[in-house]
């Protein structure tokens, strides 16, 4: 889901979103996989979720491709193997539930922050219920944009943007809590998510992002002012050859055939001679519809990495 809502509406998704959600901490020996996407668990039947195979395949050491390739029978051996052989190094997992579903393993040095958490230090903090949020939300990602129309600025040709705070967060490992800022360019609704000098990753080993929170906020929002001052900057910044640009900065930040189709599209809505067009493209292609939460967030993160190569 992607969009615009009040942060009360934001509220009650999540809140639908986690209704059946719940953590456990799991012995080994209460698994037994039948396959990659079903394991018998404490006595239940339970749906391993893709983003719990990954974990899970990882953990266990086994490459999740070579595990999705095998039939049913070979991924049973391997990952009840592989499962046996790290019970020689801890007891439990800690596992993270949709229901019968397993949405998630990590090992008890994980400390949840879900997504109810960010949204209550929000309140916490003094964003209104009727705060303007932009939301990229799914069942692996948060992210949660807040526009601070107070403080839009205008480039050449009247061309606004509005910078704000950008807070991300996944429950199962995708990416740790971060809080970066965020510009939001009103004429065709593109999002950048740009990191300053304090801009803030926290693991899920520790609770510094409930401790620090109220301060990284304010510090993001002073220091976006550098953002903003490359910005400028990136208009004035000529690009010769956009192809070759492109192509380098695919491979620099890893972007994906299917990433790299989308912000060939969207160069062609706006092309331009600056760093600013190209920077454009990529945050412009993180609204196309089809891609997932995580898509999106990787293209206006790239995008902020990109501004920050100007100088």
């Amino acid at each position: 889901m992607r969009g615009k809502a009040s942060l009360g509406n934001v509220i009650d998704m999540v809140n639908e979103m986690s209704a059946n959600h719940y953590d456990e901490i799991i012995h080994l020996s209460d698994i037994q996989f039948e396959s990659l996407d079903k394991a018998h668990i404490s006595g239940s039947d339970i749906e391993v979720l893709p983003s719990a195979q990954k974990l899970l395949a990882n953990r266990l050491r086994i490459p999740h491709q070579y595990l999705v390739r095998c039939p049913q029978d070979l991924q049973e051996q391997n990952l009840n193997h592989w499962l046996r052989e790290e019970q020689t190094k801890r007891d439990t997992f800690f596992a993270r539930f949709d229901g019968y579903k397993l949405r998630a393993v990590f090992t008890e040095r994980y400390t949840a922050f879900d997504n109810k958490d960010v949204l209550a230090r929000m309140a916490d903090y003094g964003f209104s219920p009727d705060a303007e949020v932009h939301y990229n939300l799914d069942d692996s990602l948060m992210n949660l944009k807040i526009p601070e129309y107070h403080r839009t600025f205008t480039f050449p040709g009247d061309d606004k943007l509005v910078p704000g705070i950008s807070l991300s967060n996944s429950e199962i490992g995708f990416v740790s809590f971060g809080v970066e800022a965020y510009f939001y360019r009103l004429v065709c609704s593109n999002g950048l998510i740009s990191q300053t000098s304090v801009a803030k990753r926290f693991k899920h080993i520790s609770d510094k992002a409930i401790l620090q929170f109220g301060d990284v906020l304010e510090q993001v929002s002073y220091e976006s002012r550098h953002s903003q001052n490359r910005l400028q900057i990136s208009t004035q910044t000529p690009v010769h050859n956009p192809d070759e640009t492109f192509t380098s900065f695919n491979r620099r930040f890893q972007i994906t055939k299917n990433e790299a189709e989308v912000v060939e599209m969207a160069w062609g809505q706006e092309q331009g001679n600056t760093m600013f067009h190209i920077i454009n493209a990529y945050t412009r292609a993180a609204q196309f519809t089809g891609l997932t939460a995580e898509e999106s967030y990787k293209l206006e993160r790239v995008g902020g990495l990109i501004l920050a190569l100007v100088k």
